[in-house]
């Protein structure tokens, strides 16, 4: 097989392959979200050589980008569940608060008996 067909070849199989990861993060919407919060992370070299590899073919534009899109796909196929998860953080976080202030009172009623 001559050098150009290979090369076309390569060049099919990596466009059909952005087109499919690209069809199924994009058709609802991952990867066109704005992204306003920045979150760093550490990931295993195997990991990163994947985003490298996504990035170099071009199906992303960024480590980060490819990140974000499959987190997104994640959460989002299991958005109820994530959902309750976050409502039971935010009654963690209340209780939390209501506890803090009751202690406070507690230890200011202590201090001014005394």
């Amino acid at each position: 097989m001559p050098d150009e067909e290979i090369r076309m070849k390569l060049n099919e199989s990596q466009i059909s392959l952005r087109e499919e990861l690209m069809g199924r993060l994009s058709i609802e919407g991952f990867g066109l979200r704005k992204r306003e919060i920045s979150v760093m992370t550490r990931m295993s070299a195997d990991i990163v050589e994947i985003l490298d590899a996504l990035v170099e073919l071009e199906i992303f534009k960024s480590r980060s980008e490819a990140v974000a899109a499959f987190v997104e796909k994640v959460i989002s196929a299991r958005r109820s569940l994530f959902d309750e998860i976050r409502a039971q953080a935010a009654e963690i976080r209340q209780k939390r608060e209501t506890a803090k202030m009751l202690a406070i009172r507690a230890i200011q009623a202590t201090q001014h008996e005394d």
